[in-house]
């Protein structure tokens, strides 16, 4: 957020100092086209009353300081432009800070469904899921924590117990579960709180040019929770 503050400040100042020299330069430019007709309007009225003469400097003094429809159509220009440029150091910036936030929710479910299982002394489904609470490999809307009590490997609302529901719903990126057996979940066994036969990693990839994040979010047969960057454990996002 300090990046983007910082980068939006610098934008501001830019845009401000456009703005007053383009309205300094259009506002000369108009005060020289009016100059002669308020002139003359002066002379015009030179005569008239005093209760008329103020009105009439009112009105001089409010179109004066109003804007003209040249200086709306340079400011929204200059606007439009500062929004382009700055429009690609805003999508990378938020494409980094969703990397960042499916990272921290990734770890800290996968780290609850540990512990949840060896404290409850049953077992922990992790999946992730769509909106009717089917897990599937591939779906990337939530990811579901919850004591399978019917054992069907999806989450039924009136008979298992949820213990954690995160809302995922990347835009600039897409989430699989891999686990061993194509399986479309992993458990976290009751006696150990491990997932014994079951580890594997969810994969981060993106979808978006801009986003260069690319990562596995790792759960051993051990039961060890790890970060592994594409550089040293390849995620294979194209496959």
């Amino acid at each position: 957020m300090t990046l983007l503050y910082r980068m939006l400040s610098s934008y501001g100042k830019l845009s401000a100092f456009l703005l007053r020299l383009l309205r300094s330069i259009a506002y000369k430019h108009l005060r020289k086209r009016s100059a002669f007709s308020i002139t003359r309007l002066h002379m015009s009225f030179s005569n008239i009353s005093p209760f008329d003469r103020v009105i009439v400097n009112k009105s001089i003094f409010k179109y004066k300081q109003g804007f003209t429809l040249v200086e709306l159509i340079v400011t929204i220009s200059v606007l439009a432009i500062i929004v382009a440029i700055a429009m690609p150091f805003i999508q990378t910036h938020l494409a980094h800070m969703e990397a960042k936030r499916i990272k921290s929710q990734l770890k800290s479910s996968l780290t609850l469904a540990k512990a949840e299982s060896y404290i409850r002394r049953q077992n922990v489904i992790v999946c992730l899921s769509d909106n009717g609470g089917r897990c599937h490999r591939d779906s990337d809307m939530t990811l579901l924590l919850f004591i399978d009590k019917n054992d069907n490997k999806h989450f039924d609302d009136q008979i298992d117990s949820l213990l954690s529901q995160q809302p995922l719903n990347p835009k600039y990126s897409k989430l699989s579960l891999r686990v061993g057996a194509r399986r479309h979940y992993t458990k976290f066994w009751g006696d150990t709180g491990k997932p014994r036969g079951h580890f594997g990693h969810i994969k981060y990839c993106p979808i978006v040019d801009y986003n260069e994040a690319m990562y596995l979010i790792s759960f051993s047969q051990a039961g060890r929770i790890t970060q592994k960057f594409n550089e040293n454990h390849p995620t294979k996002c194209e496959s």
